[in-house]
């Protein structure tokens, strides 16, 4: 088996406060790639007043083509193995998953792993209880480096993916900058696709990845489990290309679907679907009616017990309280005296 080294453009963190340590590459080029999304298409708008269709639409195909890295590809499955894509698949998931600039395919997984198995403790990578903020991003600036790719092993047989995370540097620029720039090039606008789907585009894709991270951690509702914090948010699915129905996901991790009814807004599901039509991927997991049923039903349990034992408790105060002041005797009385 090959060794796999530390990822060398994206450093990816634990979450134990005693290991705390800034990572000022990672710092740097984070912090540099957002004040780069954030300036320079608005200047260029501004001292140039140009916009025009081609740009908007390679901003909106880098857009597509990020969602499908990390929610076909990266996540759903290289992390869950929700489905088995096939050779040409996965190698146009690896490169889409290159576009967003979030680390090589199997530092994003051996985090995503840690997460789902140490969720909501200090071994979660982005354990939501530290912070909003360190969820959000925090937790990619500061703490140990993720080397330990043991959980893995199953990805480091992939020679594809194994060469993405080696020269991972190569496939983020060409990716990430290469391609808009090529697109608008053909369109005859490679300077404006280069600045919107190229800067802009990264800083507005990462923010919602790391929602997932944050906001599905703290907005919505806990149907299928009360005892984690992961949520089901339909603001956040609409946000994040359905990853928002993250309470489900997280009860059901295996499922190929984030949102299981046909009516949950989750484009990655739908996407999964297609890709199966063509014949580019195959073995879709779900859930059992009946587990997902079971799921509900437990919660519904726990909360009415948790309801009951609460109204167990104030009316046991309440009464000794009543005991209490009935039981008080007069404080009127005088002293005895002795002769």
């Amino acid at each position: 088996m090959i060794r796999l080294k530390k990822n060398a453009v994206i450093g990816h963190r634990g979450s134990s406060k005693d290991q705390f340590q800034a990572n000022w590459s990672v710092i740097f080029f984070i912090g540099g790639m957002h004040l780069l999304g954030l300036t320079l298409w608005p200047l260029y708008v501004i001292l140039t007043g140009s916009i025009q269709w081609a740009e908007v639409l390679v901003f909106c195909g880098m857009m597509f083509l990020g969602f499908l890295g990390i929610g076909v590809g990266y996540h759903r499955a290289f992390s869950h193995r929700a489905h088995r894509p096939n050779q040409f698949l996965r190698i146009l998931s690896l490169i889409a998953g290159a576009s967003t600039a979030e680390g090589s395919a199997i530092v994003w997984c051996a985090d995503h792993r840690r997460h789902h198995r140490h969720e909501d403790t200090d071994r979660d990578p982005y354990n939501v209880k530290r912070s909003f903020w360190w969820a959000h991003m925090g937790w990619m600036f500061g703490g140990p480096m993720t080397t330990d790719f043991s959980n893995c092993r199953d990805l480091e047989r992939d020679p594809w993916v194994r060469h993405q995370h080696h020269y991972y540097l190569f496939w983020m620029l060409g990716a990430c900058f290469g391609i808009p720039l090529l697109a608008g090039f053909l369109l005859g606008r490679p300077l404006e696709a280069l600045l919107l789907a190229g800067f802009t585009r990264l800083f507005v894709f990462q923010q919602l990845t790391y929602l997932i991270n944050s906001m599905a951690h703290y907005m919505g509702r806990r149907p299928y489990c009360d005892q984690i914090t992961a949520r089901d948010s339909l603001i956040c699915a609409i946000l994040t290309s359905g990853e928002g129905w993250h309470n489900y996901h997280h009860r059901f991790p295996f499922d190929y679907r984030n949102g299981h009814r046909w009516y949950h807004w989750d484009p990655t599901k739908w996407l999964i679907q297609f890709c199966w039509l063509l014949g580019l991927t195959k073995d879709l997991k779900t859930t059992r009616p009946e587990a997902v049923e079971a799921a509900k039903e437990a919660v519904r349990k726990n909360r009415q017990s948790s309801s009951e034992t609460h109204w167990d408790e104030k009316l046991e105060e309440k009464w000794d309280e009543f005991k209490a002041l009935t039981n008080q005797e007069p404080s009127t009385a005088r002293p005895s005296q002795r002769n």
